[in-house]
């Protein structure tokens, strides 16, 4: 006579679906993290930018009249910068900042590494504007020529 023969529980049996959904999730999930991941790091870098864009940013057309040597970068991931380095005489420069809402105007008191600055608070502006505030820093002076370096960003 022969004995029954039992096959394997079906508890098991979902015991062993639950480990392989569980490695499948795991490894799904390690792979979406390594994506997104590499895509964050990306948008963070700084990239070449045109230096009208940083004008632009602030609601005016173009640079300070007589401005050359301008090298500018953009960062952006959820806030955004544009960064500009420029050669500008600074009475040129003085007359572009006075274009901007509120007249600002370069002064001595708060400046870290610069002969003069001024933040300009672009907030109250609306949707006339992209950047939120606009830093200029005079690092530099020689003959009526200002080496500036100028920073448009959000928050």
């Amino acid at each position: 006579m022969s004995s029954p023969r039992r096959g394997v529980p079906w508890w098991v049996w979902l015991l062993v679906a639950g480990a392989v959904f569980v490695v499948v999730a795991g490894i799904g999930l390690v792979g979406l993290v390594a994506w997104v991941g590499t895509d964050l790091g990306e948008s963070g870098e700084a990239q070449s930018a045109d230096c009208v864009d940083l004008a632009q940013a602030v609601g005016l057309s173009d640079l300070p009249a007589g401005s050359s040597a301008a090298s500018c970068t953009y960062i952006g991931f959820q806030d955004w910068q544009i960064e500009g380095a420029i050669t500008v005489p600074r009475a040129e420069l003085d007359a572009w900042l006075a274009r901007l809402p509120g007249s600002p105007v370069l002064g001595e008191d708060g400046c870290t590494d610069a002969v003069a600055c001024v933040q300009v608070d672009l907030t109250q502006v609306g949707d006339e504007v992209d950047a939120h505030y606009l830093d200029v820093a005079v690092l530099s002076e020689s003959d009526g020529i200002a080496e500036v370096l100028m920073s448009a960003f959000t928050t």
